[in-house]
């Protein structure tokens, strides 16, 4: 993997823009893993109290900045930039709480912490966990809290690690954390630090030392999805041809102060309750953690809908239940519809939030895409998306697959004008002929010329598993991938293709030669008599040809098109028969 870059400018009014955006792999990196449940240490430890403190007296506590002058603010002003959010209600909210107001900054690189100022006595305790009240809206920061014994030295531990973007903690949410390395010292410090830039803002309130409870289980990850080379990502509607085995693996945290036996991880099918399975039982020490998976993956085996219940168990009852809850699995199982976003409205026209390259400075056009695993060869007829909050009118939209090196696989879609009205619009955008598939992972994008064409995104991506093509970082114009899903899904109804050959009057060739210098031929057929014209437009969207060729009669035809005055570069020519048209992509190089 390419070194990567985060894209915190794209945040726009109302938008999910692009969540955390980084430059992708020239090919697409395996072993990839979806992290859909984490360890959010939401739930307060039992335990006797060693020390707490409610932010009522700023002095006691010390603000450091490693990067930009931004720093934490003890008082009780609630978050005030351009995205504002409320306070934390916290039980001691009034006498005040610390706020790391991101947004109100807007610096570009934001890494600060705050710490106790007067060391804690915790030489009679070996095992602590630090607990606090928290509320944090998440677009690409991150949340730690540290640990020390000389307030010099920190050990770090990311909080709220299963937030994706646009994403906000329950508030106030009760937040617990082993307290790494501090337990037996009589200088003990701890620490809590926002690294991020641009972002919304984190809350802390309520802080408390307190004695770690025997048993306590946490989650870290869970993943869970299907595999494909080396590749495990969750699917959210599925053809039936397209199912494959899905995979449940977790990995499990002691942050008790006992040994932790016999701990397993079940899987349970509750829909049709046809599948039950769990891992082989481990035990686990304290502080340390290990993975469990279940020893039986689930097939699904007809059309219908899936939900797949996770748990986790021990001889002893757990201390803290509530961090060791995990996600629930729901899929469908479709005929031809194939689909990695998380959506159920769609169809309806209600979109959650949308991608956008018209928040850039300047607007870049983006051409946005997802990763889909196809396990038998078939045959795709369309690619559906939904357009966003801003549908830009008489712009073309296109679809285009790529394989896993980023090159295409056969031509690109026919093209839908954008109307008035379309905003939150499903569309299905057609194949002149259905492209085959053969086994293997593939990107699905959908692209338009216009700056402001929006797509509507509903869920959270693993690094590498979607992506955003355009001028977005460092490294110019390439692919990036997004943490955002895009509503861009396959469509395998094999009446759409053959609807549309058999309703139109006019059938384009591709160009040749193509690429090409000067001149460049293509072929059409007919079926009735019908006035033909064509334009050709470069990718900004500027028409470089405009012809009309007049009345046609049926059968075949032949336009030769002169590009002795272009220059080198990629341009597409629609043709226009009546009330029939035809895009093809064209590439000059002299």
């Amino acid at each position: 993997m390419k070194k990567i870059y985060v894209m915190a400018a794209f945040l726009g009014a109302g938008s999910l823009a692009f969540g955390q955006l980084q430059q992708a792999s020239a090919h697409i990196s395996k072993n990839t893993v979806k992290p859909t449940s984490t360890n959010n240490h939401f739930v307060k430890a039992v335990g006797d109290s060693i020390w707490t403190n409610d932010f009522s007296d700023g002095s006691e506590w010390t603000k450091v900045t490693t990067s930009m002058p931004d720093e934490w603010v003890i008082g009780t002003t609630a978050p005030s930039g351009d995205f504002p959010i409320a306070a934390i209600e916290s039980t001691t909210a009034s006498n005040g709480f610390a706020l790391f107001d991101s947004d109100l900054m807007c610096s570009g690189s934001q890494d600060a912490y705050i710490y106790n100022t007067t060391a804690i006595d915790l030489s009679s305790h070996s095992a602590v966990n630090l607990a606090f009240q928290s509320y944090y809206r998440k677009f690409q920061g991150q949340a730690f809290v540290g640990f020390s014994t000389d307030a010099s030295t920190w050990n770090w531990v990311e909080v709220h690690t299963g937030l994706s973007a646009n994403d906000a903690t329950a508030n106030p949410t009760s937040v617990s954390v082993p307290a790494i390395g501090i337990g037996g010292s009589s200088t003990a410090y701890v620490a809590f630090k926002y690294v991020g830039g641009c972002d919304y803002a984190w809350m802390v309130d309520d802080v408390e030392i307190k004695t770690a409870p025997a048993n306590d289980l946490a989650i870290n990850t869970h993943v869970y999805g299907s595999e494909n080379a080396g590749t495990v990502i969750p699917f959210y509607q599925i053809p039936l041809e397209q199912t494959a085995p899905i995979k449940a693996i977790t990995t499990v945290l002691n942050q008790g102060t006992d040994d932790q036996t016999n701990v397993v991880f079940t899987a349970n099918e509750t829909v049709n309750n046809t599948y039950t399975s769990t891992s082989t039982a481990i035990s686990i020490a304290t502080g340390d953690d290990d993975s469990l998976v279940v020893a039986d993956d689930f097939t699904p085996s007809a059309v219908g809908n899936y939900s797949i219940s996770y748990s986790l168990s021990a001889d002893e009852a757990d201390d803290v239940p509530a961090n060791n809850v995990y996600s629930t699995y729901a899929f469908t199982v479709t005929e031809n519809l194939y689909a990695r976003d998380t959506s159920t409205v769609a169809e309806a026209g209600t979109y959650y939030s949308w991608l956008t390259g018209a928040n850039a400075t300047p607007a870049v056009t983006i051409e946005p895409g997802n990763l889909y695993d196809i396990y038998t060869t078939a045959e795709v007829s369309g690619i559906d998306f939904q357009i966003g909050d801003v549908a830009p009118e008489g712009a073309q939209v296109f679809g285009q697959i790529y394989d896993d090196a980023f090159n295409q696989v056969g031509n690109e879609t026919q093209p839908y004008i954008i109307q008035a009205g379309d905003k939150g619009k499903y569309i299905t955008l057609v194949y002149d002929t259905p492209i085959t598939l053969t086994p293997g992972e593939y990107v699905v994008s959908v692209k338009s010329f216009e700056t402001d064409f929006t797509v509507a995104a509903a869920g959270s991506s693993a690094p590498n598993t979607s992506f955003i093509y355009g001028d977005l970082g460092t490294q110019g114009i390439a692919w990036y991938y997004t943490t955002s899903t895009p509503v861009i899904r396959m469509n395998f109804d094999p009446t759409l293709s053959v609807e549309n050959n058999e309703l139109a009057n006019l059938n384009v060739s591709q160009n040749f030669p193509n690429p090409f210098a000067n001149e460049t031929t293509v072929l059409f057929n007919l079926k009735e008599t019908a006035n033909v014209s064509y334009t050709v437009v470069d990718l900004t969207g500027k028409v470089v040809a405009n012809v009309n060729e007049g009345t046609t009669m049926a059968g075949e035809h032949e336009i030769t098109i002169d590009g002795s005055s272009f220059a080198n570069g990629v341009y597409y020519l629609n043709i226009v028969a009546g009330d029939s048209k035809v895009t093809r992509k064209m590439i000059v190089n002299k």
